[in-house]
């Protein structure tokens, strides 16, 4: 059975959108690891700079 002549072409052509989609979700991993860092260390920062937002009141 004779393949057509363009399949090469829509193989190269699927791969390459499959390599798209990989790099696409990679990229928003990233992003999103990345956001979560920056807020983890903006709350550690916030809670070290600031101290806790209450404190207990004293016995009376």
């Amino acid at each position: 059975m004779r393949w057509p002549w363009y399949l090469p072409l829509v193989l190269l052509f699927l791969a390459l959108v499959g390599l798209g989609v990989l790099g696409l979700l990679w990229l928003l991993a990233t992003l999103g690891v990345a956001a979560g860092t920056l807020y983890w260390a903006w709350k550690r920062l916030q809670r070290r700079l600031l101290g806790p937002r209450w404190r207990r009141l004293p016995p009376p």
